[in-house]
């Protein structure tokens, strides 16, 4: 005689609604997913146009760029009263004066820099990608509807979690 047992197995799952928000500001461009989808943590959900950013980027890059000549000639000019400066052929204030107009110039070139950098950072933010793995249970916008997530962030859709 073989005596079976039957294992009973009870597994509780505890899921949370995650509220998916945009930082950035800009049109719904495309929803890529739908209600009741079963979607993976990182996956696409949806894109907001990023031609505000991408627009201030170009900007950005433009100015950082032109500044950057300014910087080669402001070094350049910098180190020869520098050499100067050491050789006795120029007073402290005026080293100093050159000094001080080389560590503005770079100290624009670096914030523009940074500009540049959070700007492109909110580009990739227009990508909304799943926070979770769960379902899409509500979608709340649709394409061509406008979000101003810069000022208060809207809840796009939000995921069951699983």
């Amino acid at each position: 005689m073989i005596l079976l047992l039957n294992l009973l197995f009870v597994l509780v799952v505890f899921s949370q609604e995650v509220k998916v928000s945009a930082i950035v500001q800009g049109m719904v461009e495309k929803i890529y997913v739908k209600e009741g989808q079963r979607v993976e943590k990182g996956d696409v959900l949806l894109r907001i146009d990023p031609v505000l950013y991408t627009t201030q980027r170009d900007s950005l890059k433009a100015q950082l760029e032109a500044q950057k000549a300014t910087l080669e000639k402001m070094e350049r000019d910098f180190k020869r009263y520098e050499e100067l400066f050491n050789r006795g052929l120029l007073s402290r204030s005026e080293y100093e004066d050159w000094k001080n107009k080389y560590e503005k110039e770079l100290s624009h070139h670096q914030s523009l820099k940074a500009q540049v950098e959070r700007v492109e950072k909110l580009i990739e933010y227009c990508t909304i990608r799943s926070p979770v793995r769960g379902v899409v249970r509500r979608i709340l916008v649709r394409e061509g509807v406008f979000v101003n997530g810069t000022v208060n962030p809207e809840h796009l859709l939000t995921i069951q979690e699983r």
